[in-house]
Order: structure tokens, then sequence, then C-alpha cells
């Protein structure tokens, strides 16, 4: 790694740093007390200035509140060298969305169900627009809705991994916020997708008799590594699939009573022109 690519990485982590420390409204110096250094030690550290050790980024990170192992993990090991940085590692990319973003690059194989909205991955542009506002009130400024949107699209053109979406069928008749052309336009794209030999989407018919009360989930599967689960409310977290089993489970059983995946381009179709003879 060149010399310049190393202060890069350094820059990046100390601009982290600094943001999780004035997050927490602590000064330089109660961060220096935790490293036992000094206030110039954080300085440099937050200005990418010298190199970063694994012992200090730990105790900085306990003073800042960062406890999800997950994602002291996902920082450490990219200021240590021990992966390369990707953009969901800037520092104005929430960690808990750089670790759910880590764990999509790194798999080959992505299992997600959502009841409310259609799965990131397939959204339109539009769409994305409109799922990030409805999914906040006061609706979000102008900036942030705009980096969402703008990170959605940036995953969607970085997956390799196979895509496996198991979608609940009310969302499908459900336009956001009511705007019927838009949501025609996500359903053509929706359909063009399914062509796709690397997705697979279900649609969990409206009338079964399962209707499971769940949050947004995803499973990741990376080569040669525990299977991990993100489980997405309010917040995002992301565990050992082992310690949720009943989410493999649920998942079996999603994919069970959905229509088989030779079925969807045709429910979609009925859907669409459904909806299109209310315009």
């Amino acid at each position: 790694m060149g010399s310049d690519q190393q202060r890069a990485i350094w820059q990046m982590i100390g601009s982290r740093l600094r943001h999780l420390r004035l997050q927490r409204n602590l000064r330089q110096d109660a961060a220096a007390a935790a490293v036992d250094g000094s206030v110039s030690k954080i300085s440099r550290m937050e200005r990418g200035l010298t190199p970063l050790q694994r012992q200090d980024l730990t105790d900085l990170l306990a003073l800042y509140g960062v406890t999800d192992p997950a994602q002291r993990e996902v920082l450490i090991s990219v200021a240590v060298g021990e992966r390369d940085p990707a953009w969901w590692d800037d520092h104005d990319v929430p960690l808990e969305e750089t670790v759910l973003w880590h764990h999509e690059h790194a798999s080959d194989l992505i299992r997600t169900f959502d009841p409310l909205q259609l799965p990131d991955l397939l959204q339109t542009e539009e769409y994305a627009r409109a799922a990030t506002l409805a999914r906040h009130y006061p609706a979000p400024l102008t900036d942030a809705t705009e980096n969402a949107v703008k990170n959605v699209l940036r995953r969607q053109d970085a997956r390799t991994a196979r895509l496996w979406a198991v979608i609940d069928e009310p969302v499908l008749w459900r336009p956001i916020a009511g705007d019927l052309a838009m949501h025609l336009r996500q359903l053509d794209a929706l359909i063009a997708a399914t062509e796709a030999r690397d997705i697979t989407v279900q649609i969990l018919p409206g009338d079964s008799p399962f209707q499971p009360c769940s949050a947004p989930f995803t499973i990741f599967r990376v080569p040669g590594k525990r299977q991990t689960l993100a489980i997405r409310h309010y917040t995002s977290d992301v565990i050992d699939l082992v310690a949720m089993e009943r989410y493999g489970l649920l998942w079996d059983q999603l994919i069970g009573v959905a229509h088989c995946r030779d079925d969807t381009p045709h429910h979609l179709a009925r859907i669409r022109r459904t909806l299109g003879e209310h315009r």
C-alpha cells in the first residue's frame, strides 16, 4: 500500500473518530485520557497525521459508545490495514450502515424480506427517494435524503451477490404517498429485474394464511464464514445467524408459502395492469 493511500485511510478514520467524539459532546482532553496520551496525539489522529493503533482505537470507540462488535471491527480492520477501504467507510456513512454494506459486498447470496417497502436493492431512484421520505417524520433535510438515495444506487451498482427477495403482495399494490405514476414505473423496473439470472423474486400472497409479524430482515452468506443476519427496524443490528435461528426458519416458511419464482412476472404484470387501469 502506497504512502498516499495510507494517509488517505488515516484521514478517513480520523474524520470518523472526530465525528464520533463530537456526537458524544466530548472534548479532546477526554479522548486523550482514554488512550493515556495527549491532546496533541488526538489532534494528530483526527487529522490523519499519525498511524492508528488497534488498542487506541478500541479505547476510543468504547469512550464514544460504539459497543457493537461488528461496528468496532469494521472500522478497526480498515484502520490497521487488514482490508482495503470502500466508499461505505466514509465518515458521513452511519457506522451501522457501514457494517451492513460491508457484509452485503462480501456476500455471494443475499436473502431479504421487507413487509413494508420494496427491498433497497430493487428500488428505482424515485422510489428510493419516496421510501426514504416515508420512513421519517418530519421529512429529513434534502441533503440527507439525496445522500440516502445516492447510497442505495451505489449499493445496487456494487452488488455482485445473487439476490433473493420475498415481497409481501400488499407492498406491490400500495403506491408510496399515493404517487401511482411513480409506482407503475417501479413495477416496470421490477418486472425487468426478474429477467436477470442473479435475481430471484417471490411474492407472498396477500390472502396467504401465513402473515409473519416481522421487521425487515436480510440474511448474508459470506463464503468461508458463518451466515449473518441483519434486522432492520428503527436501527440496524447485524448478528450471527446461529444466535437467531428462528429467522432461518422464518425464511424457509416464507419461500414455502410464496408464489414460485416462475410465476412472479405474471403476478407483477397482473398487478401493474390493474393499477394502470385506475390512472
